[in-house]
């Protein structure tokens, strides 16, 4: 666990409202397309996707607003579906998570209490950059979540 800031970067998203109870359906078309799109565009992808989760609470009925980011090195052309953004540098305490995404709330579970603890506020913005996506075997899946602080 560490606290760190991200760095800036121009991303190419995808954006929905959502729940925690709907979020599975984004997974697989959003992940494919993005890569699609962005190859479409001729545009450098410079990092691993991120789901960002602007919002969001334990509550699988809270509507929250979901985006599905993939770092590129620059905001070209007209995307279809999708669109540019470009991020702040990002404070934040992270941690890894190892293993399957249906245990990532074990991982928010040690790091929430712990920004308390540390003396900082959560700024409702939770991050995972999937470092490693194996769908076939997940217990090798390696994503750091990333939760803003203030």
């Amino acid at each position: 666990m560490q606290t760190k800031q991200a760095p800036p970067m121009t991303v190419l998203y995808y954006a929905a409202d959502t729940t925690l109870k709907d979020l599975g359906q984004f997974w697989n078309v959003t992940a494919q397309g993005i890569y699609r799109e962005a190859n479409r565009l001729g545009i450098d992808i410079t990092g691993p996707i991120y789901w960002v989760y602007y919002g969001i609470d334990s509550n699988p009925d809270t509507v929250f607003r979901l985006e599905v980011s993939l770092p590129v090195s620059e905001a070209v052309g007209q995307p279809e579906g999708f669109a540019f953004k470009d991020w702040e540098p990002f404070t934040c305490l992270t941690d890894l998570h190892l293993g399957p995404w249906e245990n990532l709330h074990n991982t928010y579970s040690r790091l929430i209490p712990a920004v308390f603890e540390q003396g900082k506020q959560p700024t409702r913005i939770f991050r995972e950059m999937y470092l490693n996506m194996d769908l076939k075997h997940p217990q090798n899946n390696v994503t750091e979540v990333q939760i803003g602080i203030a």
